[in-house]
């Protein structure tokens, strides 16, 4: 006899891209400014082609207390001042020497700019080429993760099925919501995080549900409740989950959870953006608008992760 072909779970690949979207757009836009920055960035340091040992003549001059005046000698053997400007107010001693790079053919005076490696300017490009990696990483890394999903999901159907009791759980663990279903098998009591789908809404306690799997070897298995695919957002446990354990809705209590409801379910977690921001904009010396670039990719980073995660769009009882 033929095992019926189950329903594919739409909802667990919609609730992925309403994810990973707002994530690419931010990123995309995000790697567009800084790359806008990057060549202005290197400007003066690419024409910086000399290099000389200068002495330091005084330090704490402008801007902000950060300016270090130097004289060295040229290529032609003439003395020459200039400035450094550091990235940071710091006391350096009289007379110390430091390498420096100048533009042959820029003025000579104590507002002419030199550069030496961890000033201002060797700083700002190396921010800005840290953002840029660190987006890119970001992007790459929920791109990769959510494509593994889907084919790592889509590659259970095949498995041999079976039949288990199962029982729908939802846990709170902090602002994340999630719906488990714990499975009785032959090797004990199983529990699996699995990605919201209507299906789960109408399933009785100790129900019989079809599994696409061995539940006792394997760390991915496949539910099938009513005929429709359960994906499942993490690997199979034989542990309890930790956090508040919560009594599900009927289904007659619900109203329909549709991905306008995940929207403003999983949106209250991004609050912790502008903190994750705050850390961005410290590490990146950028001011304001690395704290705008931080927030922004923290709090689409955030949201990806809960949909990732297969949070739950259904607002459960207290049990």
């Amino acid at each position: 006899m033929t095992t019926p072909v189950p329903r594919p779970h739409r909802r667990a690949v919609s609730q992925l891209w309403l994810g990973l979207v707002p994530l690419l757009v931010v990123c995309a836009a995000l790697l567009g400014v800084l790359a806008a920055q990057l060549p202005g960035a290197r400007a003066p340091l690419a024409d910086a082609t000399a290099t000389s040992v200068a002495r330091v003549v005084e330090s704490g001059r402008p801007p902000g207390d950060r300016g270090l005046l130097v004289t060295f000698d040229d290529e032609d053997g003439g003395t020459r001042t200039g400035r450094i400007v550091l990235a940071e107010v710091a006391e350096v001693p009289q007379d110390a020497e430091v390498t420096v790079r100048y533009d042959p053919s820029a003025a000579d005076g104590p507002t002419t700019t030199v550069y030496a490696d961890g000033d201002a300017a060797t700083r700002r490009v190396q921010n800005l080429v840290a953002s840029m990696v660190v987006v890119a990483a970001v992007l790459l890394a929920a791109a990769g993760a959510t494509a593994l999903v889907v084919l790592t999901r889509r590659g259970l159907r095949p498995r041999p099925p079976g039949s288990v009791g199962a029982t729908r759980l939802v846990v709170r663990r902090g602002l994340l919501v999630r719906s488990w279903l714990e499975l009785e098998t032959a090797g004990g009591t199983r529990w699996l995080p699995v990605f919201w789908t209507r299906e789960l809404t109408g399933l009785a306690p100790d129900s019989r549900i079809e599994l696409r799997g061995n539940p006792v070897a394997d760390r991915l298995v496949l539910p099938v409740v009513d005929g429709a695919e359960v994906w499942p957002s993490g690997r199979l446990r034989d542990r309890a989950p930790r956090g508040e354990q919560r009594a599900p809705r009927s289904a007659q209590d619900l109203q329909p959870a549709g991905l306008r409801r995940q929207v403003r379910v999983d949106v209250v977690a991004v609050v912790v953006a502008p903190l994750l921001g705050l850390v961005w904009a410290y590490l990146d010396e950028g001011g304001v608008a690395s704290f705008a670039g931080g927030t922004a990719l923290s709090a689409v980073g955030v949201f990806w992760l809960f949909q990732r995660l297969g949070s739950d769009p259904e607002a459960p009882a207290h049990g």
